[in-house]
């Protein structure tokens, strides 16, 4: 299916990326492109508003992750390689060359791989609310959880997640927003989240990210206790020239809860960000 506005031209397919097809979502007609990569369990649409944010000036690329939204969901533990080259197979397969990349939660722990394992391709990394490696003791956490999805699904999880990913103030003013959220978790495949929850599972790259050598920036909420501060600031400190920024009162979706900073600080970092540059590995 297809959309047209006055100003800019979106388009949403399904495209076969080695063995699966992704939905994809093309939003503008001009510009550099930007990739946005969702959180687990979410899918494309959690990016809507910086989306339209962008798409009078950039070309915006957004993509159902493997096993979640309108994209295939094969049974099996899947990696963060293979989530990084999924992506780059998308770039192939829509010709881009190069592309800023902003990921959120898992999509920044993709960012990060792509970072280490494709630099050529990169012109910017937009870190937000991630981390840079999932710590032995949260290990236990992520197993129960994984078993909780198997053992009764979706539906189980769903008001944890929220708990975690938006501020009780916030989702007591935008219940719309949380019924949103809610819907996407709920309609989330089992087998896609537990796949992705492996991959996150076996996630590091804390020795790696040193690596990356294009322009990031590091976004993190004051609230966000699965993705902290601290964690943020180790990331920053470990990318040379990295840019941290903390939004108030916000938690894991530190985007969503404040649109308005994030736009204005993610604007002022694509303008900076070195025009068709690269993120060449010395």
């Amino acid at each position: 299916m297809s959309d047209t506005s006055a100003s800019t031209a979106s388009q949403t397919n399904r495209l076969r990326v080695g063995d699966v097809h992704l939905q994809v979502r093309v939003d503008g007609t001009e510009g550099p492109w930007v990739i946005l990569a969702h959180a687990l369990g979410a899918n494309l649409t959690l990016w809507d508003d910086t989306a339209r944010h962008l798409a009078a000036r950039y070309r915006v690329l957004r993509f159902d992750m493997r096993g979640h939204g309108g994209s295939d969901a094969p049974v099996g533990a899947y990696t963060m390689t293979r989530l990084a080259d999924d992506v780059v197979a998308l770039m192939d397969e829509l010709d881009i060359a190069q592309a800023h990349f902003c990921g959120v939660s898992v999509g920044g722990m993709v960012a990060q791989t792509l970072g280490v394992r494709h630099p050529e391709r990169l012109l910017s990394l937009t870190l937000v609310d991630t981390i840079h490696h999932t710590p032995l003791e949260a290990r236990a956490m992520w197993a129960d959880r994984i078993g909780q999805v198997e053992a009764h699904g979706m539906r189980g999880t769903v008001e944890s997640t929220l708990n975690r990913w938006l501020t009780a103030p916030f989702r007591e003013r935008h219940p719309e927003i949380v019924e949103r959220i809610r819907k996407m978790l709920l309609e989330t495949p089992v087998r896609g989240y537990v796949g992705v929850a492996q991959a996150i599972e076996a996630f590091d790259l804390a020795r790696a990210i040193s690596r990356i050598h294009c322009p990031t920036l590091v976004v993190v909420g004051d609230k966000d206790e699965g993705s902290p501060v601290s964690i943020a600031e180790a990331i920053a400190r470990e990318i040379h020239g990295s840019r941290l920024e903390v939004l108030p009162d916000a938690a894991h979706l530190s985007f969503i809860e404040q649109p308005e900073r994030f736009h204005a600080m993610f604007d002022a970092f694509l303008g900076h960000a070195a025009c068709g540059g690269q993120c060449d590995i010395p």
